[in-house]
């Protein structure tokens, strides 16, 4: 086998030799993340799961009720798949597992996100470990507070897509929790709307107070 360019440099032969080896190796993955899911912030997401030929969703959100840190959306999936079973942001793994699928049967899982990142978060000048000390400082500012205000507009959106996506009977919601009830805010009209083009959903199938 000839595996250099030469003294010919022939680019040609070179990218027909890679070629092969490709096509010869069939255990072949590819994952493409858009640098903006690496980017801490407020947002919306719907994790679409293929198994087994059936379709299932996750809503979740991203900005924590308690620090002031608000998750890339990588990070955040990346947590939806961690292995120590005391975890209690890994939901996504625990459904694969109530599945008992074989290895066979999780090769052939497709899962998709659908981000839909929200304004408003503001990077914070802490320590990564969010010292408790740090906290009781910064819990009275008026800075935590705008977090927090922001943090719960987006919680009554997450409850509020939770409650309509099962009312409307229409897709199979993986969420626990059975959401809430609630008047969606004009500024989230658009992001509300797009979930329901991805779904394909019957127009009026938000349920609003």
């Amino acid at each position: 086998r000839w595996y250099g360019m030469g003294r010919q440099g022939n680019k040609e032969r070179f990218l027909t030799l890679g070629s092969s080896i490709m096509s010869d190796n069939l255990k072949y993955n590819q994952l493409q993340i858009p640098g903006a899911m690496l980017l801490p912030g407020f947002s919306i997401y719907l994790l679409e799961l293929n198994i087994q030929g059936e379709k299932q969703y996750y809503v979740g959100m991203t900005g924590d009720p308690y620090y002031p840190s608000a998750r890339a959306a990588f990070h955040r999936i990346s947590g939806h798949l961690e292995l120590l079973d005391r975890s209690t942001q890994n939901q996504l793994k625990k459904v694969l597992d109530k599945l008992e699928l074989t290895d066979e049967d999780i090769a052939d899982v497709n899962i998709i996100m659908h981000h839909f990142p929200i304004e408003g978060y503001q990077k914070w000048e802490l320590t990564k470990s969010f010292k408790k000390e740090e906290m009781e400082r910064v819990r009275n500012s008026a800075e935590y507070g705008a977090y927090k205000k922001r943090q719960r507009q987006i919680k009554a959106l997450e409850d509020a897509l939770i409650y309509g996506l099962k009312k409307s009977g229409q897709v199979h919601i993986l969420n626990k929790t059975r959401g809430k009830k609630g008047n969606v805010q004009p500024e989230f009209e658009g992001l509300v709307a797009s979930i329901g083009e991805v779904l394909k959903l019957d127009p009026g199938w938000i349920v609003n107070n």
